[in-house]
């Protein structure tokens, strides 16, 4: 290593041009990263509701879906309306009262089942259904352009609607959370550090590492919204250390020696094998993502992982070079240090070690169950503020017309009876509104030849039938949970082969993935950084500790 660290001191101003030149290519590079808004498209593709959506859209065209409220508007202002929203790209239909009835008909003369699915106290419903999933780029722009026809005389919601709000607001508060990370990790440097302009170098060396983490995923085909959004601040919050380990040992080998020089080679040779472990460690967490089913996982594990290697290496080579290259002006802008030494905590600390450890001990058990029994909650409408658009529309709506939490049931064509039957039980399930399927909407006395086409296209295709079945519960939960069951096992009572859809069965899908997901990721990442710190230390009992300190300080963290 001796070798490599006077190869850094000695090439200092090589070493800061080769930085600029590849921060600019990497910053140039960044532009031409995709970033996929689709989050769809890392949920595990043999899931049950995933294997549908996948139907549903490649059989009947449908994909995302959203509804548009309009308050106290002509019908023929509103059929206009429609028109325009079904000339939008993205958008496959717009379904409301004229697809069914004769707009010019007397209302009480209209039927009482179409009326409750359309009309309500003045208002008219529009479900509107997107050729792209709700989250995709073209179904957002599509949801923008229906807002902006409907303007002030309406309100939109649903789950299309949901991802629109959630893309926007995530994209605008991520600088907001970025700001105050800044301020946060810039006031404990200035209070922890000896010299105003030590925090400046850290922010430029991790800065650097940023640059090259963020232009280097180009070599992925795509990156993912939410790691687009948050890689930049997690990389600053876990690299960071990395810099004041390098520091201190250079202020003490400084002491001891006038070649400033020399005392940085030291220092880098001596700090190398921490911070390599303790980077080790952190990339063996994020690269234990690997193994989730939902490949949201695997997207940040790699960009991360990629990102604090990229922070080991500016810590080790750039942060050395600045630090040499200002050293004086490190000296002229130093102040004394406000953060107090602890020194007193230590002792304590030493003197009732076994005290504090049987402490750990009792509340490792009540924090463990305490995280186990956190509910965790996968709808994006909880994280949405009340005033977004998506959750004043969504309040309207299901005010008006009941939950309008939509299901997709999609059974292998042929069994008239059966689907009949079906429908039938499904009605009678607790929690369970309105089932639409080809048989409900037509008499059962009618032969097959004499449905009508745009009737049969809209719940047939070649290969399979569609019943949408409407549930009055919460997108999630325990009652939620119970009916799906429960329509699930009526299902299976006729058919082997089924698929059942809509948000709130791929929500019941996935924390069940992730749930297993949780596990496996906990058990790989303890097994991984255990080793690492068992060959760094070449000790069994301090990665057990450290590993067990560790983890209890995450029980705490979950339980409370």
């Amino acid at each position: 290593m001796s070798w490599l660290s006077n190869a850094i001191v000695n090439h200092k101003k090589t070493i800061i041009f080769l930085y600029i030149a590849l921060c600019l290519i990497s910053f140039i590079g960044s532009r031409f990263v995709e970033v996929n808004y689709g989050l769809s498209a890392y949920l595990p593709r043999d899931l049950n509701s995933i294997l549908g959506l996948n139907i549903l859209e490649d059989e009947f065209g449908i994909a995302g879906q959203g509804y548009a409220l309009i308050e106290d508007q002509p019908l023929m202002d509103i059929e206009r309306m429609v028109e325009e929203i079904q000339a939008i790209d993205g958008v496959e239909d717009a379904i409301w009262l004229g697809t069914a009835e004769d707009i010019f008909k007397p209302e009480e003369f209209m039927e009482e089942e179409i009326k409750r699915e359309f009309l309500a106290e003045g208002s008219n419903l529009i479900q509107i259904h997107f050729t792209g999933p709700d989250d995709s780029l073209q179904t957002v722009n599509a949801v923008e352009s229906i807002q902006d026809i409907i303007g002030d005389r309406g309100l939109t919601g649903g789950p299309a609607v949901v991802s629109k709000d959630l893309q926007h607001i995530v994209a605008k508060e991520v600088v907001y959370y970025s700001i105050v990370a800044f301020v946060i990790i810039s006031i404990i440097l200035f209070i922890s550090l000896e010299s105003f302009i030590e925090p400046i170098l850290f922010f430029i060396a991790i800065g650097a590492a940023i640059a090259l983490n963020m232009g280097t995923n180009l070599i992925f085909d795509s990156v993912s919204f939410t790691t687009h959004s948050v890689a930049a601040i997690i990389q600053l919050a876990v690299s960071m250390d990395y810099s004041i380990f390098l520091l201190h040992r250079y202020m003490d080998e400084k002491k001891n020696s006038d070649d400033r020089d020399g005392a940085m080679a030291v220092a880098i040779d001596k700090t190398f094998i921490s911070i390599l472990s303790s980077s080790a460690t952190t990339i063996a967490g994020f690269l234990a993502l690997l193994v989730m089913k939902y490949t949201i996982g695997r997207d940040i594990g790699l960009v991360l992982a990629k990102g604090v290697f990229f922070s080991l290496i500016t810590v080790v080579t750039l942060l050395p070079v600045m630090i040499l290259l200002l050293d004086a002006m490190i000296e002229k802008y130093k102040h004394r240090v406000f953060l107090p030494t602890f020194k007193s905590t230590a002792v304590f600390i030493i003197r009732r070690k076994y005290m504090l450890l049987l402490i750990a001990i009792l509340i490792a058990i009540p924090a463990y169950l305490g995280q186990a029994n956190v509910e965790y909650y996968y709808t994006n409408e909880k994280v949405l503020p009340e005033t977004s658009d998506s959750s004043r529309g969504t309040r309207a709506i299901d005010h008006l017309f009941s939950n309008k939490n939509r299901l997709a049931l999609l059974l292998p064509n042929g069994e008239r009876l059966d689907e009949m039957r079906l429908i039938e039980e499904l009605e009678d399930i607790e929690g369970v509104g309105s089932v639409r399927g080809l048989y409900s909407m037509v008499e059962s006395s009618i032969p097959e030849s004499f449905i009508p086409d745009e009737v049969r296209d809209s719940f047939q295709s070649d290969n399979y039938s569609l019943i949408n079945v409407d549930l009055r519960l919460p997108m999630e939960g325990d009652i939620t949970r119970n009916a799906l069951e429960r329509i699930e096992v009526d299902v299976s009572k006729y058919y082997d082969e089924w698929y059942l859809t809509g948000e709130a069965a791929i929500y019941s899908d996935l924390q069940k993935t992730t749930s297993r997901d949780f596990i496996n990721v906990t058990i790989l990442s303890i097994v991984l950084i255990t080793t690492i710190v068992m060959i760094a230390f070449r000790s069994i009992a301090i990665p057990v500790i450290l590993v067990f300190i560790i983890q209890l300080g995450i029980w705490i963290n979950l339980a409370i």
